[in-house]
């Protein structure tokens, strides 16, 4: 158990870290050009991954009335689509495949941050709101790229811009919990 928590202390500082990437991404996608994809894609794989990362730690650090199968799945679905957004071979496939691997995951990421919400909102937590709204305009936002790759081409681009950003929010807002739990865990220890 011990080694889990000294992990767990150096990982926790993923959240905010992965946080303020996806915003940089988002605020970075404004800039970028349509010929610019190949570039595009090793960063979006990147911040893929850190966010898989941190919902496979957060699903750890959860008590387990918290925990739930789609953290581990939406964890895992970011991880393996980031690597095969980072390193998969062939730019032509990959431009066809990023709109798909867009939608499928900022639908997966979507639906543990509903669900979590649901969850603060039983504890009274004012958080949920946020939350929650932030969930369903991904989850709708993520179905609406699967179906349509014009407007998949374009998102990717351009609107993702704020999906980006205010995930990123979202995440660092979700670390202050965190660091509340580890700093009262560390006093209580210290006594």
């Amino acid at each position: 158990m011990g080694v889990l928590k000294n992990l767990l202390k150096v990982v926790k500082w993923i959240l905010p870290i992965s946080g303020l990437l996806v915003v940089a991404l988002g605020i970075v996608m404004i800039f970028i050009s349509l010929d610019q994809h190949e570039w595009l894609a090793i960063f979006i794989g990147i911040a893929m991954i850190l966010s898989g990362i941190t919902e496979l730690v957060s699903f750890k650090r959860k008590g387990k009335e918290h925990r739930t199968k789609t953290m581990v799945i939406s964890g895992v679905v970011a991880i393996l689509l980031g690597l095969f957004t980072t390193f998969g071979r062939g730019m032509g496939l990959l431009e066809i495949a990023l709109p798909i691997i867009f939608a499928v995951w900022v639908i997966s990421a979507s639906i543990p941050r509903i669900k979590d919400a649901l969850a603060r909102k039983a504890e009274g937590s004012p958080l949920w709101v946020f939350m929650f709204s932030f969930g369903i305009l991904g989850a709708l936002l993520g179905a609406m790229l699967f179906f349509s790759p014009i407007l998949s081409a374009f998102v990717v681009n351009y609107a993702l811009v704020v999906l980006f950003i205010t995930h990123g929010i979202n995440t660092i807002i979700l670390f202050m919990p965190v660091k509340l739990k580890w700093v009262k865990n560390k006093e209580n220890t210290q006594k």
